[in-house]
Formats: C-alpha cells, sequence, structure tokens
C-alpha cells in the first residue's frame, strides 16, 4: 500500500504522522505513552481527537524534525582540497 500525504492537510492521525517523520505508528504509540521518561527525546507533541485519537499538527512534526537536526562540530567539516 503507498501512503498518498496531502500537503494542504494540518493534521495527521497516527499513521499519516509516522510516516511524515520516518518512524513507525508503533513507535509514535511508545512515545505517547512513554516520551516523558526519555527527555532526550519524548516525540513529537500530539493531541487528542473528542473520541480519543491522537491527533499531530503538521507544525508540531516539523518542530520535531527540527530537533533532531545535528550540528557539524568546529574542525569536522570536510574540506575543500
Amino acid at each position: 500500500m503507498t501512503l498518498k500525504l496531502i500537503p494542504s492537510k494540518r493534521a495527521f492521525n497516527s499513521r499519516e504522522a509516522a510516516h511524515y517523520i520516518g518512524k513507525s505508528s508503533s513507535w509514535l504509540a511508545k512515545k505517547r505513552l512513554r516520551g516523558i521518561e526519555d527527555p532526550d527525546d519524548p516525540g513529537p507533541k500530539f493531541r487528542k481527537s473528542a473520541t480519543g485519537q491522537a491527533i499531530y499538527l503538521v507544525e508540531d512534526l516539523d518542530q520535531y524534525l527540527d530537533s533532531l537536526e545535528v550540528g557539524i562540530a568546529q574542525g569536522s567539516h570536510p574540506r575543500a582540497a
């Protein structure tokens, strides 16, 4: 099955959000349950719908992905010859 994301969509369900950030939906479920126990990577913020379904806003997913950026240590960048 191919998952097609609609770029103009503001919020995703767990399956869509997992695909968007390159993780599994089970990883997201674990982060929802135990994310606070891992302060180095609590996972993306989420909201709950009236039916209790987890909802992930695109801006929260983007913010989570941005937080994962690793800077290049000074002096470790390959130099042009």
